[in-house]
């Protein structure tokens, strides 16, 4: 199981509002990106840890921006809890905590989905084109400990599956059905991922709330 990484530090550098190291998959001695990670509690002092992960979360996310999001065994702490955008944008940035989905039908699309514990490391750099569901019903605690039930569809539902599938220790290699494709540079790989953002503007559509 992944445990945390050097936890005095990371504290530290929350205080601090610094960011944090995403962690790679050619280089996980903890094999964080690969155990599946933990509930939290959601006593007070446990949603105070939880809105700090947030925090290092948003932090280490910024100088990628535009992002689609990033979750906590990324940054070396296995906790049920990662950031998304909808639009890829820091104004629309979702936190989610214990989150879990339910497709709303069995239909999918195909997509290219590039991932920082795939694209920051040493190589092969690679990029997966991937079938996820088209529409979800997802549940999960924000991060001041309000349930939330939405509605996600097109380039929202994609990204939300994309985390959750971290949270279980799945990378999207793990995909067998997936293609990959790779790249002899990480600016190779990032100009390609450009290329599909702007493709995929067409799939943002915000996440619809469910009273």
């Amino acid at each position: 199981m992944c445990k945390l990484i050097m936890i005095i530090g990371i504290i530290s550098m929350i205080c601090r509002s610094e960011s944090a190291t995403i962690v790679t998959l050619d280089y996980d001695p903890q094999k964080c990106l690969t155990s599946p990670s933990q509930d939290i509690k959601l006593e007070k002092t446990n949603l105070e840890e939880a809105q700090k992960t947030i925090t290092l979360l948003k932090s280490t996310l910024k100088p990628f921006l535009p992002a689609a999001g990033l979750a906590a065994p990324q940054i070396g702490i296995n906790q049920n809890i990662f950031i998304f955008s909808w639009d890829r944008s820091e104004a629309q940035q979702i936190a989610v905590i214990n989150p879990s989905f339910e497709a709303i039908s069995e239909e999918k699309d195909t997509s290219w989905e590039g991932c920082f514990s795939l694209i920051l490391g040493d190589g092969p750099y690679k990029i997966v084109n991937i079938a996820r569901y088209k529409k979800i019903k997802v549940k999960y605690i924000n991060e001041f400990g309000q349930p939330i039930t939405q509605i996600l569809e097109g380039f929202a539902a994609r990204v939300f599956q994309h985390e959750y599938d971290h949270l279980k220790g799945i990378v999207t290699i793990h995909h067998q059905e997936a293609e990959i494709k790779t790249f002899e540079s990480k600016e190779e790989a990032f100009s390609f991922m450009d290329q599909v953002k702007e493709s995929e503007a067409i799939n943002y559509i915000r996440p619809v709330d469910v009273l």
